[in-house]
């Protein structure tokens, strides 16, 4: 593993702060803003988007969440904030010329992964795509670093936004996060699926 600082683009935590205070109610929204740490917040809000952060900062914000959320709260605002995300002006670029390439389909999703976290992240492990089936496909994350292994808060955000994938795609099934391997810097998240109803236009 390399020992390169692990990196975040800006963008990412910036829109996370707007997404809480825009469309979270009181007093989930009070109570996450009274959890992030001053500096790390003044950080986030004084980068450009295109710019990198300590990725440190990405998980504070996991952690904050889920302490001020709840888990069940804290899985629901990863699966709208993700499905969001892929539409959005730093994630949305990547479906769309998969869906060029490949058309909308969660296969395409999984196959196009690994471009999107390497746009995101820099020097923080990589994926690994794996269509199992028709129906059927893993993402594996392969040399995290300590600090995303260690906060529950940032692995199982996994779950939450695998079916923000689903809503956006028009899918539905399950998502079996993986956490076996934590210790040695690996998550793993599966796939099972089926679609329902018309294909969404991106």
């Amino acid at each position: 593993m390399s020992n390169a600082q692990s990196l975040v683009r800006a963008r990412f935590c910036q829109e996370w702060l707007a997404r809480v205070a825009e469309a979270e109610e009181e007093p989930w929204r009070g109570r996450f803003f009274a959890g992030v740490d001053p500096a790390q917040r003044e950080m986030i809000e004084a980068a450009s988007r295109v710019a990198w952060l300590p990725a440190e900062v990405h998980v504070h914000l996991a952690d904050v969440l889920l302490d001020a959320f709840g888990a069940v709260r804290a899985h629901d605002y990863y699966r709208r904030a993700f499905a969001a995300s892929l539409r959005g002006p730093v994630l949305g670029p990547f479906v769309r010329m998969a869906t060029r390439v490949a058309g909308i389909s969660m296969t395409s999703f999984i196959r196009w992964a690994p471009r999107g976290w390497d746009y995101a992240w820099r020097n923080s492990g990589r994926l690994v795509s794996e269509v199992l089936g028709p129906n059927e496909g893993r993402i594996i994350y392969r040399g995290l670093p300590a600090f995303f292994t260690a906060s529950d808060a940032w692995l199982n955000a996994a779950h939450g936004s695998g079916y923000g994938v689903y809503d956006l795609l028009g899918a539905e099934g399950i998502v079996r996060v993986d956490l076996s391997k934590r210790n040695q810097g690996e998550m793993r998240v599966n796939f099972e699926w089926s679609h329902r109803g018309s294909e969404p236009q991106l």
